[in-house]
């Protein structure tokens, strides 16, 4: 009997001591976690010797975790620390500190003794994110998730105008994206879906419908512009790009725009102008007819070609848009008799040499057996001596055309004079022959500059037939112009400046003389 109550006694005092110990280190110990408590991902041991570390580790794990986040077709998986994760440790280790010490003697008692046989588990605190650093985040991935929407637009495709469709955008729903993220963290969860939003495109198929018609029926026409003679016929893409629309609070309009179209405009204007060229009168008949002259105003004609667009939107227009021209009527020049006076040959004149082409024509003219005309300028002659030597030497009359080619008209008396005068002496100084011919650049004579000619005993020679070569309109077009417009004692107007005069040259002589008319 004495040795059962012996063991009762033992194992009433090793259950004391079993359940009581812990308690009194708990008790003791108090800047310890209790004894035994658990915490996912750490020992027992762990908690209860290094609590703020546990804390500090489990923290830096927590912030390495990632979270998947889906928006639209993106897929991003940033880490928590990424998304703005609050460091938890402090939170933890105080939740450690307090678990079983946190309630009634009783409880904490009841606590203790669970933690001691490993019943007692700590939850962590919801893990927490910083509004300003989550904000930043979502930003980030809302700018990836962003695709602006695309206008509907009218579109030409070979003669037929359409209406492409409009494409709305996607955007982030950021409010909406930062309550997601939050409660996922909060839930623990891997992923979270990330809601976004349409955006509208800010001109729709509905808003070009209404004159889609009208922009096909204007394109589908064609469109001619049209300056005296010249024709220049603008492509249907060109026609399209001069119509854009605008679209203002869902109304459509078009908006012709002139100045699309100014490359044709400037094309049709170069091939219709034209320089009036000087008519020639002597002894009250006249010797030479000129022409006038013909010039596009660019504003003008911009105005009628807006008007035409405008015209055809509204279902009208012309397919020939006639383009404002302004006649220059030519210039009236009275002529002296001149060195040509009398004669009933075909001279041919060459103005503005030495240079240029000037060698090549003299080889033609000996070769062809036939003399002409030149009238140097005295810069010119100045750097090709030996070429006007030449002109002389081959038997060809050699004229003064000034030093510089200035319109005598416009120049004081005394420079008009000098003009003539020192090209004068220069051609005696090369030559040691005076020259007595004398041909005003641009045909432009006045009673200071018959004086002049006169005091250097020169005749003052125009013409009567200009072939326009220096425009370079091409042998075949200088040749036909001499031979349908010359008659005897005919002055052809010719220049040293360009090929196409010395490749019509032998054409010339050859019809000239196939006509009975001499050359000289």
């Amino acid at each position: 009997m004495r040795v059962r109550r012996v063991h009762v006694i033992g194992a009433a005092v090793a259950a004391t001591l079993v359940v009581g110990a812990p308690l009194v280190v708990d008790t003791v110990m108090d800047d310890r976690p209790v004894v035994g408590l658990r915490l996912e991902g750490a020992s027992r041991w762990q908690v209860w010797t290094d609590a703020s570390g546990t804390a500090a580790r489990r923290a830096q794990d927590r912030a390495a975790d990632t979270l998947t986040l889906r928006a639209g077709t993106l897929t991003r998986t940033p880490t928590l620390d990424d998304l703005g994760l609050v460091d938890g440790t402090r939170d933890l280790r105080t939740a450690l500190l307090a678990a079983g010490r946190d309630g009634s003697a009783w409880q904490d008692a009841l606590a203790q003794t669970r933690a001691a046989w490993g019943g007692e588990r700590v939850t962590p605190p919801p893990d927490r994110l910083d509004p300003a650093r989550l904000s930043v985040a979502v930003d980030a991935i809302a700018d990836d998730v962003a695709v602006p929407p695309v206008d509907a637009t009218l579109t030409l495709s070979g003669d037929v105008v359409r209406v492409r469709d409009d494409v709305p955008g996607i955007r982030l729903d950021t409010p909406g994206a930062r309550r997601a993220i939050a409660d996922a963290v909060r839930a623990g969860r891997r992923s979270a879906h990330l809601p976004t939003r349409a955006v509208p495109a800010a001109v729709t198929e509905h808003d070009l419908a209404a004159v889609e018609a009208s922009v096909h029926a204007a394109v589908a026409r064609p469109l001619v512009l049209g300056a005296g003679d010249a024709r220049v016929t603008v492509p249907r893409a060109r026609v399209f790009a001069a119509l854009p629309v605008t679209v203002s609070g869902g109304t459509a309009v078009v908006v012709p725009d002139a100045a699309a179209l100014a490359p044709e405009i400037a094309e049709v204007s170069a091939q219709a102008e034209r320089l009036p060229a000087l008519r020639i009168v002597m002894a009250g008949t006249v010797v030479a007819p000129g022409a006038d002259g013909v010039h596009v105003d660019a504003q003008a004609a911009a105005e009628a070609v807006l008007a035409e667009l405008r015209a055809r939107t509204a279902g009208g227009g012309a397919d020939v848009v006639p383009l404002p021209v302004t006649t220059l009527p030519a210039p009236v020049q009275e002529a002296t008799a001149g060195a040509f006076a009398g004669d009933h040959a075909v001279h041919l004149t060459f103005d503005d040499g030495p240079g240029a082409h000037t060698e090549a024509i003299l080889d033609v003219l000996a070769a062809k057996g036939a003399h002409a005309t030149f009238y140097v300028l005295g810069e010119r002659a100045r750097e090709h001596p030996e070429t006007v030597r030449r002109i002389l030497a081959e038997g060809h009359r050699l004229g003064n055309h000034t030093t510089t080619h200035p319109d005598l008209t416009t120049l004081a008396p005394e420079q008009a004079a000098s003009e003539i005068a020192s090209t004068q002496a220069l051609l005696t100084e090369i030559t040691g022959v005076r020259p007595t011919a004398f041909r005003p650049p641009y045909g432009a004579v006045n009673d200071a500059v018959r004086a002049a000619a006169a005091a250097e005993h020169l005749s003052v020679d125009l013409w009567t037939l200009d072939t326009q070569d220096w425009r370079g309109p091409g042998a075949a077009a200088v040749c036909e112009r001499v031979l349908s417009g010359a008659q005897p004692g005919s002055v052809v107007l010719l220049h040293v400046l360009r090929q196409g005069t010395v490749d019509a040259l032998p054409g010339i002589i050859d019809g000239l003389r196939a006509r009975g008319l001499a050359v000289d």
